[in-house]
């Protein structure tokens, strides 16, 4: 069976920059105590969206409890996409949202492919 990731599992600088609130105050891929240490990181890795709707709360620090928060703060390389989304209408970024929120991995012996958040069945329009 083939499940795309939908990721390029490369880092990422999704902030505006060091007075980001997002991004985090040390850069543990730095030697401790050197000056790229201290200078934090705003480099993230790309995660994967298959599974997203499992996994809040969202974002790399685990902030945000939508994903529509998530989205919003996109920043640096990725505020072409966020501008984009910005740019649709209130109700395409809906649509886009519920097709992330479709983005999930199902328990074991799920009876269904179409659920509600309780894994009970849903109709899909």
């Amino acid at each position: 069976m083939h499940v795309p990731a939908f990721t390029d599992l490369k880092l990422h600088d999704i902030t505006s920059g060091p007075g980001d609130p997002n991004a985090e105050p040390l850069d543990m891929n730095e030697p401790a105590g050197s000056v790229g240490f201290f200078a934090g990181n705003r480099k993230f890795l790309t995660r994967k969206l298959w599974g997203a709707a499992n996994e809040p709360p969202f974002f790399h620090h685990g902030r945000f409890t939508t994903m529509r928060e998530a989205i919003l703060a996109h920043a640096g390389e990725a505020l072409d996409e966020k501008n984009s989304f910005m740019g649709l209408s209130p109700g395409d970024q809906d649509c886009v949202v519920e097709f992330l929120k479709t983005l999930q991995v199902l328990p074991p012996n799920t009876r269904f492919l179409t659920v509600d958040e309780r894994f009970r069945y849903k109709k899909w329009p």
